[in-house]
């Protein structure tokens, strides 16, 4: 059975969504992954990133690196506060209204952040660039800039 470029087309479509799928439920895990680091303690908010898209929440704990953030004089009001602020991020990420939109290196180690559509930053959507058609017309390009026979470029093409 031979297979035409369009039969090829669709399978890679079919793959693309696929992977689509994968970033999204990976990116879902992180969120969940995160709220559950914030309910047990191990990364507390540190801060709030200003951008102009929006703000963006930095989580960071003994797990990342970073110490627990706890009030310097041991008020216990201050430490409620911020117990109480993690939970209602926490309840953002599992509610999904919150997202994980990266992180920072720090000299202590590393950040979580997160935002969405409630702090003005819009959802993420995740994107796979055709990387193996770019790579063909790539191919077929040196080919042609460089004076090659074109067969020698197909034969390196994926099939």
């Amino acid at each position: 059975m031979k297979v035409t470029a369009k039969d090829n087309e669709k399978n890679q479509e079919g793959n693309v969504e696929a992977t689509l799928e994968l970033i999204r439920i990976i990116h879902r895990n992180l969120g969940i992954i995160t709220a559950i680091l914030l309910l047990t303690g191990q990364i507390t908010i540190m801060g709030v990133f200003v951008t102009p898209r929006g703000f963006r929440v930095t989580m960071a704990g003994p797990i990342t690196g970073s110490r627990r953030i706890e009030s310097k004089t041991g008020n216990p009001l201050v430490n409620l506060t911020i117990d109480v602020i993690d939970i209602l991020i926490a309840k953002q990420l599992l509610q999904d209204k919150f997202f994980i939109t990266g992180s920072a290196l720090t000299p202590f180690g590393f950040t979580i952040n997160a935002g969405g559509p409630l702090l003005g930053v819009e959802r993420m959507v995740p994107k796979v660039p055709s990387l193996f058609h770019d790579l063909d017309n790539f191919n077929m390009l040196v080919a042609k800039l460089l004076n090659f026979d074109p067969s020698i470029a197909n034969k390196y093409q994926r099939k």
